[in-house]
């Protein structure tokens, strides 16, 4: 088969080519008949400024303390975690497009009679087709087409509205539950640090001692002095003879001088404790204090910057709480269209004219071979003659 014996078949019956110009004109009317669909649209953009209450800070800060904190930071940590996977959008989307938003629209404009259905489930699917919200780079919009173009403006406002309100109680009852958390988590700091208070003061009056840190230095510039002296009673020992009198005196004072020493730098007993009467305490066993004492104080601290985190953090979002500014703003509000979406009359002409020329072609093709007048290729004078011929037709 060649295309130019199709061509001449097809030009032998040129009357059928009319048929797609028909076929476009009775889809022309019929879209012409069809009512037309109105479409309304709102738009709107979400405040994604909204804050966390805190948690965040708070969260990061206890997150990276010590032991004994590390509890209450990994749950401020995984709350944080599973309330920052939705941003403000993402709630209001979740909202908007809700089984409970949905399905009050649907009762309000009662859609299904118009739907004719009696399951929510089967309502939700025809309405869910119909109805398009889409999040275009922060900015939400939602449009509805409806032969009542009153009905389209009011449904798409009244379908948003129930989602504001909604919206708004979720954002307070989430600002309500940080503050109660932050209420919590401040009392157990407080707690915390009044009991770490109380262990540093049971420390103190347990061991007889006043400041640790001080004492210690204390006793470390005794025991310099003590050595500087017991040093210089040996040289003299030496210079005046071990026979002499007065030799032995500096004996007996460099014997005392070294046991004052021994008490102050030396091993100490189980049950050991600086006297109520003196200043000076053991250095061996201060070390051991001071490390405990230290570690205590560093957590004491840490609790208290902590507290006063959470202090500011809980007034904050208590004033925020309080706060009635609108977080929802209307870029573009509900409008009654004056012009119908569809059916486009030129889109339908187009579509009738491309589907009924390709069945026409298709006929005379498999009519042309069937009869076998769809001949093999010949030459450009012989296709010039027939063309002739075929137009004459």
């Amino acid at each position: 088969m060649s295309y130019f014996s199709f061509l001449l078949y097809a030009l032998s019956h040129k009357k059928l080519l009319l048929v797609p110009l028909i076929v476009a004109g009775i889809c022309f009317g019929i879209a012409w008949i069809l009512p037309p669909y109105y479409k309304s649209e709102i738009r709107i953009q979400i405040d994604s400024s909204q804050s966390d209450g805190g948690l965040g800070l708070l969260s990061s800060v206890m997150s990276g303390g010590k032991r004994g904190i590390s509890g209450l930071g990994g749950s401020l940590s995984s709350l944080m975690a599973s309330s920052a996977d939705l941003t403000a959008r993402d709630l209001y989307m979740e909202v908007v497009t809700g089984r409970d938003v949905m399905l009050e629209t649907i009762q309000e404009f009662r859609l299904d009679t118009l739907y004719k259905k009696k399951s929510k489930d089967l309502l939700l699917k025809r309405f869910d087709k119909e109805i398009k919200i889409e999040d275009e780079d922060g900015i939400i919009s939602c449009s509805f087409e409806a032969k009542d173009k009153y009905m389209a403006r009011d449904l798409v406002r009244f379908m948003v509205n129930q989602a504001n309100e909604k919206y708004k109680d979720l954002q307070k009852q989430g600002l309500r539950y940080s503050v109660e958390y932050l209420q919590k988590s401040q009392r157990d700091l407080m707690d915390s640090v009044k009991n770490i208070s109380e262990e540093l003061v049971k420390f103190y009056r347990r061991n007889n001692l006043v400041d640790l840190e001080s004492q210690m230095k204390l006793t470390m510039t005794a025991l310099a002095a003590y050595e500087g002296q017991i040093n210089n009673f040996m040289l003299t020992e030496k210079s005046e003879g071990e026979r002499n009198a007065s030799a032995a005196e500096l004996r007996k004072r460099r014997n005392l001088l070294e046991q004052k020493f021994k008490e102050l730098r030396g091993s100490y007993s189980k049950g050991y404790k600086p006297s109520e009467k003196t200043l000076y305490v053991n250095s061996n066993w201060a070390m051991s204090k001071i490390l405990y004492q230290k570690q205590r104080q560093a957590e004491l601290e840490m609790y208290l910057s902590i507290l006063e985190i959470t202090s500011a953090q809980v007034m904050m979002t208590e004033a925020e709480r309080l706060k009635s500014q609108p977080a929802i703003q209307i870029i573009q509000d509900a409008y009654v269209a004056d012009w119908k979406t569809r059916p486009k009359r030129g889109i339908w002409a187009a579509a009738g004219f491309g589907i009924s020329l390709v069945a026409v072609l298709m006929y005379l093709l498999l009519s042309g071979l069937l009869s076998g007048e769809i001949e093999n290729q010949i030459g450009l004078k012989e296709k010039l003659e027939q063309i002739k011929i075929a137009l004459r037709k």
